[in-house]
């Protein structure tokens, strides 16, 4: 994974080129603490979005992924055990991804989702999957939304996209404070709402 986040940095002059990028709000990011749980959740407008995220900030980012993206052994090896990214079964209820999310914010990383679960095709906001708001509950975690805007929301060569941190989202805030009865539908609509206005924002100014 070092290695992987060295290649990043390495390539990252002519990543930018090719895709250029400007970042806001990086202070909202808390650096590594081992007490702290973050997870950072951003909209999915494009393949390289994780790139985007990775590079935009100095914390490493272990995201969870489809499954699908693990299938062959070149793949498996480039963005499971080279940048630590883990496979989730989408649909299927996969309590070892979530397991496996848990350790990573228990243990003070920042763990990466995409709560839509999948690429936009047409740049607009879906609705968000119920993981991410489950391991913040049961793991008392903020959730720092991520707004990624391109124009027409799609991502093309020699086009700058914002990548936009925002506030970190408490437990509290969400209704996932009481860890007995999260209210899981709630805080996935707020996230997805907080994203929205924050991309609204970005393309007002």
């Amino acid at each position: 994974m070092k290695f992987g986040r060295f290649l990043l940095w390495f390539f990252h002059p002519l990543y930018w080129f090719l895709f250029p990028f400007k970042a806001y709000g990086k202070e909202n990011i808390p650096p590594f603490s081992p007490d702290d749980r973050l997870i950072i959740c951003a909209n999915h407008i494009s393949d390289i979005d994780p790139v985007y995220l990775e590079m935009c900030q100095k914390r490493h980012v272990f995201f969870m992924a489809k499954a699908e993206l693990f299938r062959g052994r070149f793949s498996r090896w480039f963005i499971g055990r080279l940048f630590g990214a883990f496979p989730v079964e989408r649909g299927k209820g996969d309590t070892g991804a979530i397991d496996k999310a848990e350790e990573i914010v228990n243990s003070g990383r920042l763990l990466g989702i995409f709560p839509e679960g999948t690429r936009s095709r047409d740049g607009q906001l879906g609705r968000a999957k119920s993981g991410a708001a489950l391991i913040a509950a049961r793991t008392g975690a903020n959730i720092l939304p991520v707004c990624i805007v391109a124009k027409d929301q799609k991502v093309r060569l020699f086009h700058r996209a914002k990548v936009i941190f925002g506030k970190p989202m408490t437990p509290q805030e969400l209704h996932l404070d009481d860890p007995e009865r999260p209210d899981l539908r709630f805080a996935s609509r707020a996230l997805m709402q907080r994203i929205g206005e924050m991309i609204d924002q970005a393309n007002a100014q």
